[in-house]
Order: C-alpha cells, then sequence, then structure tokens
C-alpha cells in the first residue's frame, strides 16, 4: 500500500468529508458515507462519486476506492448507521421506520429522501426482472 506525501495529506485534510488522515490511512466522516452511499444507490461510479465530493483521484488507488465501497457497503446494510473515526464509537442513527421523532426535521427529511432514492432503485430492479422473466415466458 502506498503511503501519502505531504502534500496529498494537506489536500486530503481540507476537505470537509475527510475526518483523519496518516500516512496510510484515510477516514471518511459518517456524512460523506451516507451522501457516497446516496449516489452509489442512484447508480454512481465510486470514482465520480469521490472526485465530485472533492477529492483528488490521482492520489487514491483503485483498490483503496474498492475497499471504501465494500466498507460503506456493509456499514449500510448493518442497520446500525455509518460510523466515523478509528475508534467507530460515533455513530449516526440508525434508520428505523416510525423513528422520525426524534431527529431534527432536516435531517428527517433528508433520511426519508435517502429511502425513497433506495427504494425507487429495488422497484426498477423489480421491474427489469419481471422483463426478462416475461420476455423468456415468450420465447
Amino acid at each position: 500500500m502506498k503511503g501519502y506525501t505531504a502534500k496529498e495529506i494537506k489536500e486530503l485534510k481540507a476537505n470537509p468529508y475527510t475526518l483523519k488522515v496518516t500516512k496510510n490511512k484515510l477516514y471518511f466522516t459518517a456524512k460523506f458515507k451516507e451522501d457516497f452511499w446516496i449516489r452509489y444507490q442512484a447508480g454512481d461510479a465510486p470514482k465520480k462519486i469521490m472526485s465530485d465530493l472533492g477529492y483528488d483521484m490521482d492520489c487514491i488507488t483503485q483498490k483503496q476506492i474498492d475497499n471504501y465501497v465494500q466498507r460503506i457497503k456493509r456499514e449500510a446494510l448493518s442497520g446500525q448507521g455509518f460510523k466515523e473515526g478509528p475508534n467507530r464509537t460515533k455513530r449516526l442513527p440508525a434508520k428505523e421506520p416510525g423513528e422520525i421523532s426524534g431527529l431534527a426535521s432536516a435531517q428527517s427529511i433528508e433520511r426519508m429522501q435517502n429511502e425513497i432514492l433506495y427504494l425507487r432503485q429495488e422497484v426498477e430492479f423489480l421491474k427489469k426482472i419481471i422483463i426478462v422473466d416475461n420476455s423468456r415466458k415468450k420465447g
């Protein structure tokens, strides 16, 4: 694994989505993970998402990107919310149906929008499965 140069560390630290940078590791904020996951679920490519969120893709390898995607996917599907930091003790609350009363209005709206995007993607996937199944029956 390649280490980051002093210049790269400085650039990475300047990004608001960066929680911490060491010579060999880049830690993301929970907000980054949530924003990344929403866009990933909407079909955007991981490299494009990271670039759009302000990261210089010259200092991040494809293997690192693949690892970030797997880690974010695992956290998103865990049902425990996104973790932040190396000790992983800080968490965004999990998205529980009907558990909106404790959230601020802007947060609850954002979470509902995220859920809508995810459900739309699931519906599109199911439509494709039905189309394929119907074409097999006809053919």
